[in-house]
């Protein structure tokens, strides 16, 4: 078969790219029609190679047209949620934190302008991972004593405790009411498991960016964190 011909003119005229389904197609059908005028009347070509070959490219079409909707329908989801974000400007989220809290003494705690304020700055919350026969509550002030209490039969998901709610702190007689106080958490369970506490600080939204990964919120205090780090949106 004299095909060299055609092969060596081939992409003559082609605006195609050569890398698309498409391309790709349009190359073999060229190959394909010279192949055929050029075939031996006495060795003609395979019909079921022909079908299959062609079966083939027309996969390759489809799945390359899949994946652009695809891509059209992510692109339209990161939009909405973008959308959804910036009506978050102005409120109060909780994140991912090492809180600073206090005996609710005015002046001390959390006091953000702007930022609604828990009932208290005695207040504190956490996120558990699964059941916790006690949660460790550990409060360590700027001079780096530390007092422990412990929270007992704590269930899996997010909590707001107060800090008159802790009893008994180690070492007595206890933390003093007169300074603000970094908490963190540990929990365990008699069998040896130890879920994760997940620590959490309030924060609030100034404003959002539009990324195409997906929305980034612009807080306060805070470098810039996506949507996905948010674990409560108050009101």
């Amino acid at each position: 078969m004299a095909v060299s011909s055609i092969n060596n003119n081939s992409g003559v005229g082609d605006n195609g790219t050569g890398s698309s389904a498409a391309d790709l197609s349009n190359q073999f059908m060229t190959l394909l029609v010279a192949q055929m005028k050029n075939q031996d009347p006495t060795n003609p070509m395979d019909n079921n190679q022909l079908t299959s070959q062609l079966a083939q490219f027309n996969m390759a079409a489809g799945v390359e047209k899949l994946n652009t909707s695809v891509a059209s329908v992510q692109a339209l989801m990161v939009q909405l949620g973008s959308m959804s974000a910036s009506s978050w400007v102005g409120r109060s989220v909780l994140i991912e934190g090492d809180a600073k809290v206090s005996f609710g003494e005015a002046g001390i705690g959390i006091q953000q302008e702007g930022v609604e304020q828990p009932s208290n700055s005695d207040d504190f919350n956490f996120a558990l991972t699964g059941d916790a026969e006690t949660v460790t509550v550990t409060l360590e002030d700027s001079e780096g004593n530390a007092y422990t209490a412990e929270l007992k039969n704590v269930k899996t998901g997010m909590h707001t405790y107060n800090l008159d709610d802790l009893q008994d702190f180690k070492p007595e007689p206890g933390p003093p009411h007169d300074r603000e106080y970094t908490i963190t958490f540990e929990a365990s369970n008699p069998e040896g498991d130890k879920p994760d506490v997940i620590g959490l600080v309030q924060e609030q939204v100034q404003g959002v960016t539009m990324d195409p990964s997906g929305p980034i919120l612009h807080l306060l205090n805070h470098d810039p964190i996506m949507m996905s780090k948010v674990f409560v949106i108050q009101k």
